[in-house]
């Protein structure tokens, strides 16, 4: 069979935009306040997920929404299956768009919003795809399955829930990651560092705030000072921010407990599997707030964040660096942060894409024997699918794959280890392909996301010939 995918592509892309629009205009950002049985993650990733299928529906695709927590567009039978997972829920905006995040716009031939490129764009550009092969009268020998989950950007509670309900596809690849292909995929971790000690007195530390989700650096940071040496913090500060290229403001309040400061800076967000790629809002206000003559359980928590924690992309200072001659070194990003005086809040959760050779419960034993006497380091239980995963290069599938894309690009197809994540770390045979072409702009989980629209165009060229490669 011939089929002019790059024809199709263009035709289509008028529809796909539009399409688009409508999923990055909703807000399906995980909620945990807001959920219930039928809203398993809050109602957001479940209004996305059933727009999904309705524009499924509406092309004469067979869909299935499994209980609300995931969905499956059915094309084609057989004995195997081959799977493409995609997901339709969003990390948190932070603050410093230009616009608003869930009211998407196009400039300079890219739509701009929050999910454009992780992982709404890429998902339909997939499933469109399927369209094409489904519209040219294609026969799959194969059973294929575009899964949709609804919690990927957290615990990935859909996707545990569609493997629970159906049996795993034989092969799968997820367009939720980098081409050429993914074949290898670095273990993943929370750690969570709470501090101990006695509180401060003359200078006080009343809160320190930052970070929504543990898979992205924080941007923005905020805390609130009392006390002593108020008038030296309020002086030093805009220096600071002059020095270090940033932006943030302070301003002073009367309270019943005296006079306090409210300091607040804007760094730049990034991706955990790059924290080196932007500005860590919350290490950058701790580094400025150390150097004022703070005590206790504060002084600790601002000297670990703001000496320890700054720049130490591969876990260094704290003492739990790890080097694989395959995967590379681990990557440490200190993500969520919460102070509180008086109460027992006071802790660092951070994002750790592991290589081979250490664990969890190895990196918590560094750094309990190294900082235990003022702070306890534990991890969150994590289950199979979150240690290092790989798929060997030289398997059918990934050579399959491969191929495509080079004939597709014109360029050499090689394979890659990745300190993201997808769902093909899911599945023995998993991989991630695309939608990220080597040297393109990245900026998922970044303030301003977007996708280029030329870009998912080729994507849409490359998915359908690989699905049709793979299940002809």
């Amino acid at each position: 069979m011939t089929f002019p995918y790059q024809e199709f592509a263009r035709k289509k892309m008028p529809v796909l935009l539009a399409d688009l629009k409508d999923l990055i205009a909703i807000d399906s950002v995980r909620n945990m306040d807001l959920a219930t049985p039928e809203y398993p993650v809050g109602p957001g990733p479940v209004k996305a997920l059933e727009k999904f299928l309705n524009i499924a529906d509406r092309d004469g695709f067979q869909t299935e929404n499994i209980d609300n927590y995931a969905g499956v567009v059915t094309f084609g039978q057989g004995n195997q299956e081959l799977g493409v997972a995609v997901h339709v829920d969003v990390v948190p905006p932070d603050e410093g768009w230009s616009q608003d995040p869930f009211t998407p716009w196009v400039k300079d031939g890219r739509v701009f919003g929050r999910g454009a490129s992780d992982n709404k764009g890429p998902a339909l550009a997939a499933y469109y795809a399927l369209l094409a092969l489904k519209e040219a009268g294609f026969q799959p020998k194969k059973k294929i399955s575009l899964i949709i989950g609804t919690d990927e950007e957290t615990d990935w509670v859909g996707m545990k829930y569609y493997l629970q309900k159906r049996p795993a596809p034989d092969w799968v690849f997820s367009p939720d990651s980098s081409f050429p292909i993914v074949t290898g995929q670095a273990g993943l971790a929370v750690l969570k560092t709470d501090f101990i000690g006695k509180e401060a007195t003359g200078l006080i530390l009343e809160s320190f705030t930052a970070g929504q989700a543990t898979n992205m650096i924080p941007a923005a940071a905020t805390a609130v000072v009392s006390g002593e040496n108020l008038a030296k913090i309020a002086t030093a500060f805009p220096d600071f921010l002059a020095k270090n290229g940033l932006t943030g403001e302070i301003n002073e309040s009367a309270g019943d407990n005296g006079t306090s400061l409210k300091i607040s800076l804007e760094g730049v967000s990034a991706h955990a599997s790059v924290p080196w790629e932007g500005k860590n809002g919350a290490c950058l206000l701790a580094s400025f707030l150390r150097a004022f003559p703070f005590t206790g359980r504060a002084k600790n928590f601002l000297d670990f964040a703001g000496d320890l924690e700054l720049e130490d992309y591969y876990g260094e200072k704290i003492g739990i660096a790890n080097t694989d001659s395959e995967m590379g070194k681990s990557i440490n990003c200190p993500a969520v942060f919460r102070y509180q005086k008086g109460q027992a809040e006071a802790y660092i959760k951070s994002d750790i894409r592991y290589s081979r050779g250490t664990s969890p419960e190895k990196m918590c034993q560094q750094l309990n024997d190294k900082f235990g006497a003022f702070c306890q380091t534990t991890f969150q239980p994590y289950q199979d699918f979150e240690k290092p995963h790989f798929v060997a290069s030289d398997d059918p599938f990934v050579k399959t794959l491969l191929s495509v894309y080079e004939k597709q690009t014109g360029q050499a197809g090689e394979t890659i280890i990745s300190a993201g994540a997808n769902y093909g770390r899911f599945f023995k045979n998993g991989v991630g392909y695309g939608p990220a072409f080597p040297g393109s702009l990245d900026t998922a989980h970044a303030i301003d996301e977007s996708v280029s629209l030329a870009e998912l165009e080729k994507s849409l060229d490359i998915y359908a010939e690989a699905i049709y490669e793979l299940s002809k």
